[in-house]
This record gives structure tokens, sequence and C-alpha cells, in this order.
């Protein structure tokens, strides 16, 4: 047998796939040269070992075994949470996995691989427990990712990270992970040990907090009776192994469902029965209007769920197409939609040979005239939009030709639907849509009701609204918080300055310059963004408690200051490692999605005090344990800072938090000795309007007072800021009917 080393050096430090293929670039080599693999992984999927069963004949036949620790494949952590400890969670899972082996086998290949298997689970070849963090009262779900090969020379390697051991993880997904090996260097084997040494702490029963069940007993004699036993074969081992995917052998994974359904377990809160049942009534058209945390996701993959149970019984297929900001939301969806039962195939950035053909069975599948079936396809805005504008069947775009194809039921669920108002963004949405549905806290467009116009047109008027109050205080979706506003008052010069593009502003509109005008305006807005006094002002709140805080996100201005031509990121970084010595890591559009599980992982630990972002983490991206927010640089735009509020409002299971606390800079003119001017005025406005509407949901209800009462400082009339009239006098909507 070759040595994991006889393959240097073919081993790459990272992969990542895209490009890298994971299946014939590491598991294939890794499988072929090891006689021991051992991994902790979130979720497991018998299809991938499957897939790269001739290795896995050659590796048994090397002397080779497996140890597995992975998660419940069909339970979240509410579920968790309302099972609690004792018996009943126990046969939850042993129920769970005996279903998932009573399913039919889609292919002859796939039943002959599940036979090798059930022969590595018989003779203790393969070793599997369920693993769950343990809390006081419950459990929630295990996300360690360990893998660790080693060989009979005594060499190993170890990867952390992104990949879950399913099929979609190694091949359909975006997914990066370092690799460690143990003959490569000292600091190599270093990371390689450490990682070798917590998987076998975990299986050894070590780590409190995690709680381990055998499982071969409870499955080893239905494996038998649905699948068979074959022992490894010499012939296979030598078998083709996979360079592209084989259509007839992909598209239906082994733990699939045609059609799915609700989760068992799974609670649906009263007004997200409503929401679905108000939809289906719709025909299948409209929005949810749901403050950030209200269970948007759960509510749309529940309304899917009824969509596809209804026109399964009228054997027909359906297609479901869920369009998202971002490459973090793909995964998000694809991990809550597989737990009802869906199969997502995922589509963005630059799609290999082998995920065309697998998109195209799906796509081919859903475009059936007749069967009990429901295809999901999740993909982003950008992936959706074409570079050029034509859409349709004679588009070179791969997505939109596919769509264009589609004469069937189609599904179009639109996640942040406000992302998707701009023009080429609204061409791009499929008009062969039989059904609709649009998501997000904040459905209005800043400053574009032509836009809005067109996504309520689209995906239909809102059939539930539930405003951030009602979030928090009705139904405890979300935590209370403290909104602390700081006034951030413009120096002379700037003030000067900002006088002065803003007569340049109203000069180049007068004469029809938009586009000296648009160029003057960011010029106005990157002066407010890098306000010196911000510096100032983040500089005496560390002093004054923050730099011991933890669980914090900063959120800074993006570009570079207009004065300094320093980047913000690098100044802020700075000032708070040197200055305070706060452990801080940056968090930005360039950061891979591994790196961000890591980093999210860190500040849930307090490994890291703080996250400094910019725009990434507006939308969408789950990190409930950010506790304290300091929002030094923001728009009038009202997603924005609403998504902003809504990433620190989010309840954590692991670590609960009674409350969030908001610190955000509010950019003024100086304090005024005579009348502001007019275009100072609209500054003003602008920055206390939205300090008003966060102000007004806070549970500290001075700072409403404060906001108001600085707006009368600087001359501006209630009678044209009506918000100046909002103390206790009503809620303020992200959404109005």
């Amino acid at each position: 047998m070759e040595s994991l080393a006889s393959w240097d050096p073919n081993w790459k430090r990272r992969y990542n796939s895209p490009p890298d293929d994971l299946i014939t670039g590491f598991y294939v080599p890794a499988f072929t040269r090891s006689n021991r693999y051992d991994r902790a992984v979130g979720f497991f999927s018998a299809r991938l070992l499957a897939a790269i069963a001739p290795s896995v004949d050659k590796f048994v036949i090397n002397g080779g075994k497996m140890r597995l620790i992975t998660s419940p494949a069909h339970l979240n952590d509410d579920e968790l949470e309302a099972i609690g400890k004792g018996e009943e969670l126990k046969e939850r899972i042993r129920l769970d996995l005996l279903e998932a082996i009573a399913k039919p086998i889609p292919n002859p290949v796939l039943a002959d691989r599940l036979k090798l298997l059930t022969w590595m689970v018989a003779t203790e070849k393969l070793d599997v427990r369920i693993a769950l963090r343990e809390h006081v009262r419950s459990y929630a779900l295990f996300h360690e990712k360990i893998g660790v090969f080693a060989d009979a020379d005594g060499n190993w390697m170890t990867f952390t990270g992104s990949p879950n051991e399913t099929l979609g993880g190694a091949r359909l997904h975006s997914e990066s992970f370092p690799l460690h090996r143990s003959w490569a260097n000292e600091e190599q084997r270093a990371y390689a040990q450490e990682e070798r040494d917590r998987f076998e702490d975990i299986w050894g029963g070590k780590v409190d907090g995690i709680a381990l069940w055998k499982v071969n007993d409870w499955i080893v004699e239905p494996m038998r009776s649905s699948f068979g036993m074959r022992e490894p074969s010499a012939a296979r081992s030598r078998m083709y192994e996979f360079d592209e995917p084989v259509a007839a052998d992909i598209p239906i994974p082994d733990d699939a469902t045609f059609v799915p359904s609700l989760p068992i377990g799974l609670v649906l809160r009263d007004y997200q029965k409503g929401a679905v049942n108000d939809w289906l009534l719709a025909g299948g058209k409209g929005t949810f209007a749901m403050a950030t945390g209200t269970g948007k996701t759960l509510t749309a993959l529940a309304a899917a769920t009824q969509a596809s149970i209804h026109i399964a019984n009228s054997d027909r297929p359906l297609l479901v197409l869920v369009i998202v900001p971002s490459i973090d939301l793909v995964g998000q969806w694809r991990n809550d939609a597989e737990r009802f039962g869906f199969r997502p195939a995922v589509c963005h950035g630059t799609l290999r040979r082998g995920q065309e053909e697998y998109l195209k069975s799906v796509f081919s599948a859903a475009r059936s005239s007749h069967g009990r079936r429901t295809e999901m396809v999740i993909t982003t805005a950008d992936s959706l939009t074409p570079r050029s504008t034509t859409v349709g069947p004679g588009s070179d775009h791969f997505l939109q030709r596919q769509l264009a194809r589609h004469a069937g039921h189609l599904l179009v669920i639109g996640d942040e639907m406000h992302s998707l108002g701009t023009p080429a963004r609204l061409a791009a949405l499929p008009g062969n849509a039989t059904m609709t549905l649009g998501l997000s806290a904040t459905p209005k467009r800043h400053g574009d009701e032509t836009g809005t116009d067109a996504l309520l047109e689209y995906f239909g008027k809102p059939v539930l609204s539930i405003s951030i109050k009602e979030a928090i205080y009705k139904y405890q979706a979300l935590v209370p918080y403290d909104y602390l506003p700081s006034a951030i008052e413009l120096t002379e010069e700037e003030a000067k300055q900002y006088r002065l593009i803003s007569q340049k502003i109203a000069a180049a509109f007068g004469v029809g310059g938009e586009e000296a005008a648009e160029a003057h305006i960011r010029a106005r807005t990157r002066l407010i963004q890098h306000a010196a006094n911000k510096r100032v002002r983040l500089r005496e709140l560390m002093a004054q408690g923050l730099r011991s805080q933890s669980h914090q996100i900063i959120y800074v201005a993006e570009g570079r200051d207009p004065e300094s031509d320093f980047f913000q990121l690098d100044e802020t970084e700075r000032m708070l490692r040197e200055d305070f010595g706060m452990r801080v890591e940056r968090y930005y559009g360039e950061t891979d999605s591994a790196r961000r599980e890591v980093l999210q992982a860190r500040l849930a630990s307090g490994e890291i005090q703080a996250l400094l972002a910019m725009k990434c983490l507006d939308e969408g991206v789950d990190i409930p344990s950010a506790r304290i927010g300091v929002i030094t640089a923001s728009t009038q735009n009202p997603r924005q800072f609403v998504q902003r509020r809504g990433r620190l409002l989010r309840r954590d299971p692991d670590n609960p938090k009674s409350h969030a606390v908001i610190h955000d800079f509010l950019v003024m003119p100086p304090r005024p000795v005579g009348q502001p001017s007019d275009s100072e005025k609209r500054l003003i406005a602008a920055e206390l309007s939205r300090a008003a509407e966060l102000a007004d949901a806070a549970r500290n209800s001075e700072a409403l007072s404060s906001v108001i009462a600085w707006a009368y400082e600087y001359k501006l009339s209630p009678a044209e800021h009506t918000w100046m009239n909002l103390a206790h006098a009503g809620e303020m909507e992200e959404w109005v009917q």
C-alpha cells in the first residue's frame, strides 16, 4: 500500500471547491492510501461513501477501519430543546435512523455500494456514533468538523472546517478546508496532532458538554435487511473512480424523499401557520414582511412544503427556485431545506461540467409531465442575473436557459426580496412562475418606489406583517435592546466641506448634471462616514469599559478616509489591538466562507472579543452570540440599519442573553449659533429619523426623548418631521400595508 506521504506534492495546503473536485482530488487518493479514517462532522450521508466506494473497497482490503461522529440528520435545535433529555430523545434518534434506512434505493449501483457499508458496520470496520451538544435541560446539534486519515507507516493528516460528510458537501456545494500533514514540517505536525487529539477526546467521552450514543447495534440488522451485504472486492477497487458525476447515478440522493414534509417535532407559531394559510388562499402569491428573527425561512419552507403536497396530489412535479442575496445564505437555506426533505441543488458561480450535468437532471425531472416529486434549486441573485440583456431560451446563461424551458409548476421564493428590485434583477426573475413568495423585514426599497412596486407586482402584497416591537415584546422571538445614540459633531473644517459639497450638488442638479451631482453625493457620503470625531467617540467607549466586553460587532465605513487616505477598517483594527489590547478580527467581503464560520465560532466562545464588519453582516447571516453592536458608520437606508439591528437581537440557545446593546454614531453639524442651513437640516433630519426608529422599539424609552430633544435643539420642525411626535404615540412599522 502506498503511504499518504507518497502522494506529495499532490496534496494541497487548502482545498477550495470550486475549483477543486473534493472527491477525485482529495477523498479518493486519501482512502486508497490509508488504513484509518476518523471523522467528526455535523451531517453525514452514506451517498458520499457510495460515490467513492471503489476507493473504500481498497481502503478495507488494506485493513482500513472508520470511526464516525455525527449529528442526527433530521433534528434541529428547536426540536431538541422541545424534546429535552431522556429516553424519548434516544428513541427519536433510533427511529430517524431506521426511517432513513427504510427509504427506497434509487438504482442498482448505489444498492451495491450500500451492501459494502453494511458489511463494514456488521464487522466493526465502520463504527458510528451520534453526538449532541449537552446543556442543562436539553441538547443542541453537534457541529464540529474534524477529519483524520492515517496510514500503516505512521503518517496522518487532518482537515477541519467547511464540508459536511455528504455528496453535496464534497461535490456540489462551495466548500473550503485546510489540510495539515504530520510529515510535512513541525508546525503542520503540531496542528495535526491537536486536531487528532481533539477527535480522540470526543470519541473517548472526555469532553464535558458533548454526549455520545453508539448506534451500530441499532442499524446493523435494519441495514442487512434493506441492503444485504457484500465483502470488499479487489476487482471493484480497480473500477474507474469518478472523474465527473454520471447523470444517471446522481439525481436522487440516498436519503431523499420525493415530496417534502414538515419535520417531526417542528412547532410553528400561530402567526406562521396563519401566514402559510393566507398565502395558499391567495393562490400561492404574496410576501411575508416579517421582522428579522421571526422565522421567515422556516415559514417559507412550510409554505413550499404545503404547495408541494398539494401539487403532488395531482400527480405533477414542482420546481422550487430559491433566490438569496449572498453565498452565506445559500448554505443556511440548504441546511434548513434538507430538514424538510427537500433535496436542494445549489447553483452559483462558475459551474463545472459535472455540476451542470447534475443540475440538468434536476430541471429535467421537474419538467416531467407527471410524477409526485419536488425539486429545489438555490441560487444567488447575481448568479440568476445574466451580464447581457438576453434572457430566455436563446440566452447563453445556463440557469436562464433551464428556467425558460420549464413549462410546469414553478414556485419562486425571493429571500431578502428588496435586493431583487434593480432593473437587471427584475428582468431576470422567471416570467413563467406559477407561484411566488417574497421574504423581507423591509420589502420597501429605499428611495425606489418603482422598484418596490415592481417587486410587489411580481411576488404579491404582504399577507403577513410583523413589526420589530411585536417580534420583541409580543412573540419574544427577539431579545429586547438598549439603544445608546451618540451625537458626532463634524469639525469646523468638515462642516465647511459639507456645505461646499452640498452647494456643488445643488448647482449640478440645477444645470442637469446628474452624473456630476452623483459624484458629489458620493464625496459627501464619504465625508460623513469618515467624520474624525467618530474615532474619538469609539476610543471613549472603549476606555469607558467596552474594551473588556466580548461578543461585539463593530461596523466601520467602507473605503478610505478622504483626509488621511487610510482605510477605516485598518485604523480601527490598529487602535483596538495596539491601544486597548483587544482580540479582534476582520469580517468583510473578502473573507471566505470557511473563515467566516471559524470567526463566528471564535466570537461565540469569547476567544475573540469583536468582529470588525463592513456590509457583509447586513443581510441574513445568523450570529446569535453577538450582544453588543457599535455602528460607527451607517446610511439612512432603512434596510441596512434594520438588518444590523436584527443581527444583534437573535436569541442564542447556547448562551442565552437577556438583552442587546446598540451604540449608534449620529453625524451632525457643530451645534448651531443661528439657523442651520437647508443642507445641514437635511443631514440632521436623515440621521435623527433613523435614530428615532431605532429608539422607538428600544426598552430604554429615554433614548427616543433624547433624539427628539436633539431635533428641537437643531431647530427642526415637528410639522415637517412627524417622527418628532412619536413619543409613546404608537408603533413605527417596518412595513405599512
